[in-house]
């Protein structure tokens, strides 16, 4: 692990509440009518977020991998920081992972799965080993253990508009190729499902006072949850999901071709919700004939559709009420984000059949 003075960090650091003392819960087991000690919460960083300098992230990459960078830039931060990496003649792309959003294992399940795709020839970013043989590092950052990862820069371009109807197609056939070649992955890792379940009761949680909007994420979750199980047991296809395979995590070449990156999202989940994003706009036709061309679609997961939409609606609206305002702060509360969800939430809940009253 790489211990790096606090010099080295850019200044765009924010402090967190302190950890407490001991904390005993009223419901505390007594053992023989001895009082037990208090449970002592693990210790809490100082810190949310850091970001470390360019000049770090050189070293870093010069001490680590089997390449020599010539210059570094950053891409974007937020959950992750990511920066290009240049050498002469090649690019790289270093992702530096939020603390705590995933264990070491499950990024070694990411960069193990990318690697694995690319050997069955879907073009992927692929990882890129450090010196150790490992395929993920990890360094100390002030608010604690961060891991980092080095994939190449994938070839091409991000499509820019007008889209067209032959892009759609193209990125269909590659998404249904991309799952295709997934089914037969094995990983020793373990990586857990791109939901993790505990998103409506986080939402609910925070929307003290507001009992409108309480019941409508309460009641069209459950019934989500209620339909995704049914059509489990009707063959909706459970498998390894990209997450995120939006337009803004592809590059598509002269040639055509479609590279996917940016798998921090991956995992295992109902699959055909990586679908979604691409048919609710107007070329849901020709994305879905690009993709049923390589890899067909049971009625149980077109009918799912309608109920994913309402989940990835909570997920969305836990981004915009928790986990945002935690990174960013509370004004990002004001911009229009939890309202537009809510009006989603509800045209999705309507969309599937649920009673709830139009706005």
């Amino acid at each position: 692990m790489l211990a790096f003075l606090a010099s080295v960090w850019a200044l765009a650091v924010y402090p967190h509440q302190l950890a407490g003392p001991g904390i005993e819960s009223p419901d505390e087991p007594r053992a023989q009518g001895t009082r037990l000690p208090p449970v002592t919460p693990p210790p809490v960083s100082r810190w949310a977020r850091s970001l470390p300098t360019v000049t770090t992230v050189l070293q870093l990459v010069a001490d680590h991998y089997p390449v020599d960078p010539t210059s570094a830039s950053l891409v974007r931060t937020f959950t992750n920081d990511v920066f290009r990496i240049d050498t002469t003649g090649r690019s790289y792309a270093l992702k530096i992972y939020g603390v705590g959003r995933f264990s070491l294992d499950e990024i070694r399940w990411e960069q193990q799965l990318t690697h694995e795709l690319a050997g069955a020839g879907v073009p992927v970013a692929v990882d890129v080993a450090l010196r150790s043989g490992d395929s993920v590092g990890a360094l100390d950052a002030p608010e604690g253990e961060r891991a980092f990862a080095l994939t190449e820069w994938v070839p091409g371009d991000k499509p820019q508009p007008p889209w067209s109807d032959s892009l759609y197609r193209t990125v269909g056939a590659s998404l249904g190729r991309l799952h295709a070649a997934s089914d037969a992955f094995v990983s020793r890792y373990q990586r857990r499902p791109v939901r993790g379940g505990e998103e409506p009761e986080q939402v609910i949680a925070v929307l003290d006072g507001d009992r409108g909007r309480q019941q409508l994420v309460r009641q069209s979750v459950t019934a989500a949850r209620s339909a995704l199980e049914r059509l489990g047991d009707q063959g909706l296809r459970w498998g390894i999901r990209h997450g995120d395979p939006s337009l803004d995590n592809l590059h598509v070449t002269q040639g055509g071709d479609v590279y996917f990156y940016d798998f921090d999202l991956a995992g295992p989940g109902w699959q055909v919700e990586d679908l979604a994003g691409a048919l609710s706009t107007d070329f849901a036709d020709v994305f879905l004939d690009g993709y049923r061309s390589v890899r067909p679609l049971a009625e149980a997961d077109l009918e799912a559709l309608p109920w994913l939409r309402i989940l990835a609606h909570v997920d969305n609206l836990k981004f915009h009420l928790i986990d945002k305002p935690a990174a960013m702060g509370s004004s990002t509360l004001t911009e229009g984000w939890v309202d537009r969800g809510f009006e989603g939430l509800l045209d999705a809940a309507r969309d599937a059949g649920l009673p709830f009253e139009s706005r």
